[in-house]
């Protein structure tokens, strides 16, 4: 990782899909959900179709994984434009049960920059637009970036690198 002039040189590329073990998005977990996120304008989207597996109750999609989709659409926003967030906190408003095997699409987008937190929100919507999940959260920019390792980041890295 030696020469990485910071985490905006890894996020995205062709060497971060290599390592990103993510769950929700890492294309190399192998029980992940492998989502593939998009941007456009002012929002970040993923779809995605629920399979057996991620069941709750019968035929229905496990509320959990519907959240933690959105949490990580709403993250993605932040490190797509430049900003390393964690979330600290996180309201999910579920409104109808979303049947295995039916797609959503999970949209977000900022709702206020306030200097070191980002208030966001997202929504989950069947693909005929009925709206089923909404949630709004808080994140904390970070300052040490990427994690490449247990407890060390890309910005660790370049300061190695450099000694």
């Amino acid at each position: 990782m030696a020469g990485l002039q910071n985490y905006k040189d890894l996020y995205g590329s062709q060497q971060w899909q290599e390592i990103n073990k993510c769950f929700a998005c890492g294309q190399n977990n192998p029980i992940g959900l492998r989502l593939s996120i998009k941007h456009k304008d002012d929002i970040c989207y993923t779809t995605f179709t629920p399979k057996p597996e991620h069941s709750g109750w019968l035929n229905v999609m496990h509320g959990g994984l519907l959240s933690t989709i959105m949490d990580e659409v709403m993250a993605h926003w932040l490190w797509s434009r430049g900003t390393p967030a964690m979330t600290v906190e996180m309201t999910v408003r579920y409104l109808k049960p979303v049947p295995i095997g039916e797609p959503i699409v999970v949209t977000a987008r900022q709702q206020v920059d306030r200097g070191r937190i980002a208030n966001m929100e997202a929504e989950v919507t069947l693909a005929d637009g009925t709206q089923v999940a909404r949630a709004t959260a808080k994140f904390i920019k970070t300052e040490r970036g990427l994690q490449i390792a247990s407890g060390r980041s890309a910005t660790d890295t370049q300061e190695e690198a450099q000694e």
